[in-house]
């Protein structure tokens, strides 16, 4: 009983930790503005990542259908999905009409509230 009393407590103070939150960490400088800052960087690194592990596996995939190992049928896959990813960033930058780099976002733009 005395466990189930504390879960209940601590549960509660979490939630209202949460709730406490002052607008101080809504902005830029606070914490959430540092999290999406790392997080935004993590995109665009692993997204490099991603590109150069691609383009090796799509010179893989390619040798691999030109001795029969593999149908071209996957090659064309993952040239398709590769071409979706290197497209993505950019038909993001083109729905918010921001100039800034692919993964980030002018918010006060993209919700209309910015010039």
């Amino acid at each position: 009983m005395m466990k189930k009393v504390l879960k209940v407590m601590l549960c509660i103070a979490v939630i209202a930790a949460i709730c406490m939150i002052g607008d101080a960490y809504a902005q830029n400088d606070g914490l959430f503005g540092k999290a999406s800052t790392k997080l935004q960087d993590v995109f665009n690194n692993v997204r490099k990542i991603v590109y150069i592990l691609g383009g090796f596996a799509l010179i893989g995939f390619a040798i691999a259908a030109i001795f029969g190992k593999l149908e071209w049928k996957k090659v064309a896959i993952l040239a398709v999905g590769l071409a979706l990813l290197v497209a993505a960033g950019e038909v993001v930058k083109y729905a918010v009409k921001s100039d800034t780099s692919a993964g980030s976002v002018d918010w006060e733009t993209a919700l209309g509230d910015g010039e």
